[in-house]
């Protein structure tokens, strides 16, 4: 009876261990195979700066910068692309385009003696009418240069940058949105615009 029990012992030991060990085997699990694009993306650039979106582009920094100086003395060419809130405003003063190219020229204006700490301006397309229950398409658009100051603006002064973005325009139903956002504070200003401004731009 001992013998028996301890035959039946040994093959459930064995058994068990068989598993264990096919177990240990097989595949890992997939969410350490396939990792996020993100993780990918900043593992593979660990230890370098990432390149300059204008890299990709048939004009190079310079022609993008003299760009940016000539239309620093422009006039203001648009008059009702602003918001104001909070003694903070944003105006875009003007929108022109090149080789494929758009820019934004914005006034930033800070009336209070706070600093305003700029987290990002974010640009990005979005319905005109946003239904109930349906879900809402917004379509980022990534700026390819910044010119002049987009990180601080000091209490009782003013910026002048230049956000340069690909040559885009709006599908029917859809709006931009641009949007400038505070760090570390709820001062956000959004602006929107249609087809019927963009398609004014000026050459340059």
């Amino acid at each position: 009876m001992k013998r028996e029990f301890a035959i039946l012992t040994g093959s459930l030991f064995l058994s068990l261990a068989t598993n264990v060990s096919a177990q240990s085997v097989g595949p890992p699990n997939q969410a350490f195979i396939n990792p996020s694009p993100a993780l990918t993306t900043s593992s593979s650039t660990a230890g370098r700066p990432p390149a300059p979106r204008w890299k990709h582009l048939s004009v190079n920094e310079e022609v993008l910068k003299g760009c940016c100086e000539k239309l620093e003395n422009d006039k203001r060419r648009i008059y009702y692309l602003n918001a104001r809130d909070f003694r903070m405003g944003m105006q875009v003063k003007g929108i022109y385009t090149r080789d494929g190219l758009i820019f934004f020229r914005f006034l930033l204006c800070n009336h209070s003696h706070l600093d305003y700490e700029i987290d990002s301006i974010r640009f990005y397309i979005t319905d005109n009418h946003w239904l109930r229950n349906a879900p809402v398409q917004i379509i980022g658009l990534p700026s390819v240069y910044t010119y002049g100051n987009v990180r601080t603006v000091r209490g009782k002064s003013r910026e002048f940058p230049i956000i340069v973005l690909p040559q885009f325009t709006l599908p029917s139903g859809k709006h931009l949105v641009i949007e400038l956002l505070e760090r570390n504070g709820n001062r956000h200003l959004q602006l929107q615009a249609y087809n019927y401004t963009l398609l004014r731009s000026r050459l340059i």
